[in-house]
């Protein structure tokens, strides 16, 4: 379990960096039309992947009783994993619009 949440903390380590990225990179885009509805689209994304990973949570934690430490680690790794996820998604988007 050590090694988990090793990779866990240090994955969101890598996110929080992404997530500095990503705002810098969705701010230097600017005000115009194409960038408000790209933005929104990330959001939209963000949202959706983020909502659909603590449903699936939700739905292991009521089959299975978790301890903290596991529910933690699943916690993390869905915020990480959603920030990631956005991240290729606008470097996606960015090249398509």
């Amino acid at each position: 379990m050590e090694k988990i949440i090793m990779f866990t903390n240090s994955m969101t380590v890598v996110a929080f960096f992404v997530v500095i990225g990503l705002v810098l990179s969705v701010a230097k885009e600017g005000k115009d039309e194409r960038a408000v509805i790209m933005a929104y689209r990330l959001f939209r994304f963000l949202f959706v992947f983020l909502c659909g990973l603590l449903s699936l949570i939700i739905l292991l934690t009521s089959w299975r009783t978790l301890d903290y430490v596991t529910l933690r680690v699943c916690l993390t790794t869905s915020m990480s994993l959603t920030v990631l996820a956005g991240f290729v998604y606008w470097l996606i988007i960015r090249k398509k619009y």
